[in-house]
C-alpha cells in the first residue's frame, strides 16, 4: 500500500513536471499538491498496523485453506477405502456365484449322465 502511494506521487509529480506552466508556478503547485497528497497517507505507525492486519488475514485464510485440503484428502482416502473394499466384496460374490453355478452344472451333468444310464 505504501508502494501505491508513492508510486501515486511520482506520477502525479511527473505530470506536473511536464505540464506547460512557468517555472515558479509548477514549483509553488508541485509543493501544494505534495502538502495535500501527504495529509492523505497513513504514518508509519498506521502502516505497520495494516501491514500486520493484512498479514494475518492472509495467514488465516491459509490455515483455513490448509485444513479444507486435509479434510478433502482425508476423504477422498476414505472414499477410495470404501470403493476398494465395495470392488473386493463384488469379486468375491461373483467368484462365489461362478463357483456354484459351476457346482450346479457340475451336478446337473451327473444326474443326468445318471439317469440316462439306467
Amino acid at each position: 500500500m505504501n508502494n501505491f502511494f508513492k508510486g501515486m506521487l511520482v506520477g502525479v509529480g511527473i505530470g506536473l513536471l511536464v505540464a506547460p506552466m512557468k517555472g515558479e508556478e509548477m514549483r509553488r503547485l508541485v509543493s501544494e499538491r505534495t502538502n495535500e497528497l501527504r495529509g492523505y497517507l497513513p504514518e508509519n505507525e498506521q502502516l505497520t498496523v495494516y501491514k500486520q492486519q493484512i498479514s494475518d488475514r492472509v495467514s488465516h485464510t491459509a490455515d483455513n485453506l490448509k485444513g479444507y485440503a486435509q479434510q478433502a484428502s482425508s476423504t477422498l482416502q476414505n472414499t477410495a477405502g470404501n470403493l476398494k473394499n465395495i470392488g473386493q466384496n463384488a469379486a468375491s460374490d461373483v467368484k462365489s456365484t461362478g463357483q456354484d453355478v459351476a457346482d450346479t452344472s457340475k451336478d446337473a451333468v451327473r444326474s443326468a449322465k445318471n439317469s440316462s444310464s439306467f
